[in-house]
């Protein structure tokens, strides 16, 4: 057995001094690596922090979040609604073979039916790594994509304008371009507060992706105001299914109904036909028009009203004063005729309202002269365009008095020879029936930004007449529809006194005024003792018929009693209305609420978001988390509670239990952006 020596005494001095000078080269070199991270650390931080956030540190866009667009009663009426484009890297998916092409293919082609196979293909291949398809799908098809796992298929977030009520009061409302921006009604006329702007914050990145967000800013500072329009839903539906009717039976080239509170000028309700629906791209450029507020047409004997409100405020008629009426047809200068449709002899001023008499009115229009009459016309704010927020709005045409020939002035007495949209018209008739107060058409009740706050709208008012001249001409305007002679009979509302007028305007053309093209319509006010709305409703070249008694009383007549009942106005002797009928809401889903209470939320569901619960106890706190802050302050305002709101987006938190509080009690709600 062999027996190793043993390690001899200088071995083990040597093997201690190297090991002491590996340790102290070691001990050296952290030393050193310690004092040069604590120099790079405290001496050199700025420097080195510096550098390191140029490479990694980006700005971080926080895209603006288009606002809502709501009724008067909150009842969203266009909203942004969280979607998924698919992005594509081709050149990786033919990279892949044909079988993954083919599942891909495939794939799409499911999720997105409404687009062309052969756009797929044509996508398929380009050669490029990144391309977004247009369409969109929703969180279920995109979370069936995410499941198929395809190689070179992506999501990316998108938002998309979305339109609950479709059909309903898309000329008011408009609609949106690709890029965002409104190209229509108060999508146009409103964006620049609806579209908010972006906010930019600093950002980590690192392999070209977000790591994380350093100091996001409130999203409130990127999301638009939410407009709230004076339209009553309840009213735009009926307007919409009676419109419907209307162009049913007459079958015109187009028609308008407009709906006005004549207190304030707010528009309740506007249509028109052909329409549109403004979540589905639109088949023929006339669809979008918006003939209420586009279109001049001559709005022929509703400006008898005008003119007799003129002579009478000037002193020169009297009201219970007789024309000559020349049974019905008078030579009034040696070339040109007057005619009247009902021939008569003798009438007083309120007669020849009723039997819209050309002649008669003529004769009043002489009394004040062409500079006169012109200044009466033009103070109606006719030949001016309205300042309402709907952008294109027409100003007609109103030439200067001293370019009128004496038959000229003579058809602008009873509305020819001029042009105005129906709004106009609406606006001016509206004046008469707040007792001479003209109030400018306005669709935008007041703008809340992403704090809930109501930005000041302007109001403005101005006197046309006295309040005794047009209480006067609304009394005298009663007998068109309630006098044996008037010519606007068909135009009668059970319990209730209707002023109005009539007017059957023949067309002009290239020739002159083209046999049988009319514009038919009629313009009327109720209750006539206390307006509370004005109706115009008109009808282009309408078949079949085209006095305004036939063809457009009618449906003034039913219009107004639905609104009578809708608004609770009392009959004309004090009794209560029937109840309300259930009103139909124009939409994909519609659902049916008894006499459409503004405290009730019939809106369909929307991505994350909630139905609004109705308050039944006027002091019992709601819960108002998963509400959207419009729906979250009108249901304050019913609960009778004050919201102090803290951020934008849906409701998360809020600061006190739902039960019963005192009315008043003020509640903090926290509000974050969707996810």
């Amino acid at each position: 057995m062999n027996v190793l020596p043993g390690p001899m005494a200088s071995d083990l001095r040597a093997i201690h001094r190297r090991a002491a000078v590996v340790g102290a080269a070691i001990g050296l070199a952290l030393i050193g690596v310690g004092a040069k991270a604590a120099r790079i650390a405290v001496d050199e931080h700025e420097a080195y922090a510096e550098q390191g956030n140029r490479q990694q540190l980006r700005s971080y866009k926080l895209p603006a979040s288009r606002g809502e667009i709501v009724d008067r009663d909150f009842m969203t009426l266009a909203i942004n609604d969280r979607v998924h484009r698919v992005v594509l890297n081709p050149r990786f998916i033919r990279a892949q073979g044909d079988d993954v092409v083919h599942a891909v293919t495939t794939a799409l082609q499911a999720l997105l039916p409404a687009e062309d196979p052969a756009y797929f293909a044509a996508e398929l291949l380009k050669d490029k790594a990144y391309r977004q398809l247009r369409g969109t799908l929703g969180d279920a098809a995109a979370e069936q994509l995410q499941k198929l796992g395809l190689p070179g298929v992506s999501l990316e977030p998108a938002s998309e304008r979305v339109y609950p009520r479709g059909l309903l009061a898309s000329h008011v409302l408009g609609r949106v371009g690709g890029q965002g921006d409104g190209t229509a009604g108060v999508e146009l006329g409103m964006d620049e507060a609806l579209r908010g702007r972006d906010a930019l914050s600093p950002a980590y990145w690192a392999a070209g992706k977000k790591l994380l967000i350093d100091g996001v800013p409130d999203p409130g500072v990127a999301r638009g105001d939410t407009v709230v329009l004076t339209i009553d839903s309840a009213i735009q539906a009926m307007v919409e299914d009676e419109i419907n009717v209307l162009t049913r039976q007459w079958n015109p080239v187009g028609a308008s109904i407009v709906v006005l509170d004549p207190r304030n000028g707010e528009i309740l309700a506007l249509a028109n036909r052909p329409t549109f629906d403004p979540n589905h791209p639109v088949e023929r450029a006339e669809q979008t028009q918006n003939l209420a507020v586009h279109a001049a047409y001559e709005p022929g004997s509703t400006l008898k009203a005008i003119t007799v409100a003129a002579a009478l405020e000037q002193g020169v008629i009297r009201e219970n004063e007789a024309f000559y009426c020349e049974k019905g047809r008078w030579q009034y200068t040696p070339r040109n005729i007057i005619h009247d449709a009902h021939p008569a002899e003798w009438l007083t001023v309120t007669e020849v309202l009723a039997a819209s008499s050309n002649i008669c009115t003529t004769k009043i229009a002489d009394r004040l002269g062409k500079a006169t009459l012109h200044r009466w016309v033009s103070k109606f704010h006719f030949g001016e365009r309205p300042a309402v927020e709907l952008p294109g709005a027409t100003a007609g045409l109103l030439a200067p008095h001293d370019k009128w020939s004496d038959i000229q002035a003579a058809n602008i007495s009873f509305g020819q020879g001029m042009s105005a949209s129906p709004l106009q018209v609406a606006a001016a008739f509206a004046a008469l029936a707040d007792e001479g107060n003209y109030h400018p058409p306005t669709i935008v009740q007041r703008v809340i930004d992403s704090d809930g706050n109501a930005l000041p709208r302007p109001l403005r008012s101005e006197r046309m007449v006295r309040a005794s001249t047009a209480r006067t001409v609304l009394r005298m305007l009663e007998s068109v529809v309630h006098t044996k002679l008037g010519t606007g009979k068909n135009a009668v509302v059970d319990g209730y006194r209707v002023a109005g007028k009539t007017s059957t305007a023949q067309k002009s053309g290239k020739q002159g005024y083209d046999d049988g093209q009319y514009y038919s319509s009629f313009i009327g006010t109720l209750p006539a003792r206390a307006p509370r709305v004005v109706i115009l409703v008109s009808v282009d070249s309408p078949e079949g018929a085209h006095f305004g008694n036939d063809v457009a009383a009618p449906s003034f007549a039913r219009l107004g009693a639905q609104i009578m009942v809708h608004l609770g106005v009392p009959r004309d002797d004090g009794s209560a209305p029937p109840p309300p009928k259930k009103v139909t809401l124009a939409a994909s889903d519609p659902k049916l609420i008894e006499g459409f209470l503004p405290d009730v939320d019939v809106e369909p569901d929307l991505p994350g978001q909630r139905r609004a619960p109705v308050v039944t106890s006027r002091t019992g706190l709601p819960d108002f988390t998963g509400l959207t802050l419009a729906q979250a302050l009108d249901l304050a305002q019913s609960a009778r509670v004050e919201l102090r709101a803290v951020g934008s987006g849906i409701a998360v938190l809020q600061d006190q239990e739902p039960g019963q509080v005192a009315s008043g009690t003020p509640v903090q709600v926290f509000f974050e952006p969707p996810t």
